[in-house]
């Protein structure tokens, strides 16, 4: 398995090859078309992250130690960006997952906010993070 800086660096470099805004977002659409699709009734209140003006959600799983992310959102933009992050989680251990940040996204070059001001993307990382170390404590006990 690709280290995580490898996984972010594959990631940056794909969107590297287009040269133009509009491109960038068809290819981000795109990729949150092709996430595997949520069940319902895993939308509920835990799932769903606080602090994200869209509705999404997040619902982070583990299979013997590997960690894997389903999600949806009503906005084609933070699908996207879940699919993204889904891509970064599938199969890293509770450490790895623990590491993930959003410095990537600014690199991808999509708009001018830096993600570390972007309350969205803040959101969407802490609740990942709360869930691995929740999950973690789960399966240790």
């Amino acid at each position: 398995m690709k280290s995580l800086e490898a996984a972010e660096k594959e990631i940056i470099e794909e969107f590297g090859e287009f040269t133009d805004i509009d491109a960038k977002y068809a290819h981000l659409f795109k990729l949150g078309e092709e996430l595997p699709p949520m069940d319902n009734s895993l939308k509920n209140e835990q799932t769903l992250v606080k602090g994200c003006q869209s509705k999404l959600w997040f619902h982070l799983y583990q299979e013997q130690g590997h960690f894997y992310l389903l999600a949806d959102s009503d906005s084609l933009v933070i699908k996207g960006i879940a699919a993204l992050l889904a891509r970064l989680i599938h199969g890293r251990s509770a450490e790895e997952v623990g590491a993930i940040q959003m410095d990537f996204v600014d690199q991808l070059k999509l708009w001018k906010l830096a993600s570390n001001r972007n309350n969205g993307l803040v959101a969407m990382l802490e609740h990942i993070h709360q869930q691995a170390a929740i999950i973690s404590q789960q399966s240790e006990g």
